[in-house]
């Protein structure tokens, strides 16, 4: 990448400076020191370093200290020049030329070892049994899943977690709403008991209960008219099997979703088994004993706020059973002991609502004697969906839009785009119509178009011309075995005069912005992974794709002459490689056509 070679001889130039510039104590890390930006008008030129933090150091005057590391510069690669504090650089075409080059060679853009010693416990899209995915957990898979495969494409070892919240009284709540629904589709009398002032309603009225209770009646149907009885309360019997074939329904259900939205989950872990191992009395052994619980009020208390929680938090109520969070540590616990503790982070995707829960969490993890800095929390805000202009609603207790409704309605790359098109910190407004619509307003279709086109132009190159003038077919600008045999042997000589060879000077300088952002596209992937914002990569690929088009405007590609085409298909080849790669990251498809 430019920007390596840019830092690289920045920090040789501060070495060579480092006496006369004050930057020979050891307290002083010379690499880094120094940031490498893109300024944002080209007149500035193509990179430029602020030296203002040196003067701290050397005393003197930015300008000053700008021109005395210029001079070490050198200027093979670039010209520079100094405008007060900064020194500008303006990259040479053959630097331009090879960076290029690179990137049309290397079958992964972007693809790096950098996070090789991470290996990363990735969970997110946790959920009940209960009901069908909403809305929200949309952007959890397009979050969750994208980082995962950005942290793989820099060489982090990742496994994707869904955590099956199948232990609460949700689950009897859901066994009890197909029964009754069940009754009211026999007709014996029995219905769906009416909600009750000021009091919590135990049953999931939404209208996917009536086709569970439809299906399991398919084949349960005797049964459940055994089970009945005059006041119509289901039998333990019954809420057993309810409950089996209710978490079996969903958990099928909600995985053909996830492979259907192109994700996998390595793991599919139930809170049910951390109670049936005894992990969850396990771990409040654990705590009694290393001193961070107490009894008051006939309960069980964590002693959370001595390690940063707000305040302490009940493990073992007065009635004998446990809070969510009790499991939610032995969770964690197991999450920290398994495979000899090869997992040095985990990461938790959780609503905003959940940033309470954080403090306790790490206190947690404190408590049992693990490195807190461990486990990263990223919350993630609402989505509104927008349907007509308006605002809809996406809860799962009454009719809504699901998210394989959502899925039904504008397709996967749609779906899985949009919902990383902003930083999970903000809340995203999910136009529907836009989002279905073929438009350039549309980001995913103006990325994939870009795509595509891309994939036209190559193949035009290998097809016959229709001259425009006398009607008669021409054959190909090239042919297949010509090209591959170009590409083959890339080289700075057989690239010569690609920039220089334009005439046209806005063709030229857009070509030299669009090879110099294919050329910081390994930069955007590694600030995804640090930042854990996917949304950046949605950013740069709409970026990358206005460029291409600004370019293809001013400049034509498959001119008359077929050793300049050769060289300018090689930007559009490189082009697309990055583009399919972006979109890749995301769990975007990238189509040959549209």
């Amino acid at each position: 990448m430019i920007r390596d070679q840019i830092k690289s001889a920045i920090d040789q130039a501060l070495a060579h400076q480092a006496d006369d510039l004050h930057l020979n104590s050891p307290e002083i890390e010379i690499q880094g020191l120094l940031n490498v930006e893109r300024p944002r008008h080209g007149t500035f030129g193509d990179y430029a370093i602020n030296v203002s933090p040196l003067a701290k150091y050397a005393r003197k005057a930015p300008p000053q200290i700008a021109s005395q590391i210029m001079d070490q510069l050198g200027n093979h690669f670039w010209e520079t020049s100094v405008a007060g504090g900064f020194i500008n650089l303006q990259i040479s075409p053959e630097l331009l030329t090879k960076s290029l080059i690179g990137i049309a060679k290397t079958e992964k853009p972007g693809q790096n070892q950098v996070y090789s010693s991470l290996h990363c416990l990735l969970e997110f899209v946790s959920a009940n049994p209960t009901g069908p995915l909403h809305i929200g957990h949309g952007r959890w898979v397009a979050l969750g899943d994208s980082l995962g495969r950005l942290m793989r494409h820099c060489g982090a070892a990742v496994t994707n977690e869904f955590y099956i919240n199948d232990a609460g009284s949700q689950m009897r709540s859901i066994a009890n709403s197909i029964w009754y629904r069940a009754l009211e589709i026999l007709g014996t009398g029995g219905k769906l008991p009416e909600p009750q002032e000021g009091q919590p309603y135990p049953f999931y009225p939404g209208e996917y209960v009536i086709e569970m209770a439809q299906e399991f009646l398919t084949e349960h149907k005797d049964q459940v008219l055994a089970w009945d009885n005059p006041e119509h309360v289901a039998p333990e019997a019954a809420l057993t099997e309810l409950m089996s074939y209710s978490k079996t329904s969903m958990l099928a259900k909600q995985k053909a979703l996830m492979e259907r939205c192109r994700l996998t989950f390595d793991v599919w872990f139930s809170e049910q088994t951390l109670h049936q191992a005894g992990q969850v009395k396990q771990v409040i052994q654990t705590l009694q004993e290393r001193g961070f619980t107490y009894e008051k009020d006939g309960a069980l208390w964590f002693a959370s706020s001595r390690l940063g929680d707000d305040q302490d938090r009940v493990l073992i109520k007065s009635d004998g059973s446990y809070t969510y969070l009790t499991a939610d540590i032995a969770y964690h616990e197991n999450k920290f002991q398994r495979d000899n503790g090869f997992y040095n982070l985990m990461i938790n995707i959780w609503g905003a609502d959940h940033h309470g829960y954080i403090p306790r969490m790490k206190a947690a993890v404190a408590a049992l004697g693990y490195n807190p800095d461990y486990l990263e929390i990223l919350l993630g805000q609402l989505v509104n969906l927008i349907i007509d202009g308006e605002k809809t609603r996406m809860g799962k207790r009454k009719k809504m839009m699901t998210l394989e409704d959502l899925v039904d309605e504008v397709g996967v790359d749609a779906v899985r785009f949009w919902m990383v098109s902003k930083s999970q910190d903000t809340t995203l407004d999910f136009n529907v119509e836009l989002a279905a619509s073929a438009s350039d307003e549309n980001p995913v279709f103006y990325v994939q178009y870009a795509h595509a086109r891309c994939a036209s132009i190559l193949r035009n190159a290998f097809q016959p011309r229709l001259d425009t003038l006398t009607q008669e077919t021409k054959p190909p600008l090239l042919q297949e075995p010509e090209w591959q045999d170009f590409l083959a042997q890339l080289s700075p000589e057989s690239m010569a005069d690609l920039l220089d060879g334009i005439e046209n000077e806005p063709a030229k300088q857009a070509l030299r912005e669009l090879i110099l952002k294919l050329d910081g596209f390994q930069d955007k992937v590694l600030d995804a992974v640090r930042q854990r914002s996917p949304h950046t990569i949605a950013r740069y690929s709409q970026d990358v794709a206005a460029d291409f088009h600004r370019f293809y405007n001013v400049c034509r590609i498959l001119v008359s002459d077929p050793a300049v085409a050769k060289k300018r298909l090689v930007v559009i080849y490189a082009l697309k490689k990055v583009l399919a790669q972006a979109l890749e990251l995301l769990g975007v498809s990238a189509p040959e056509q549209m």
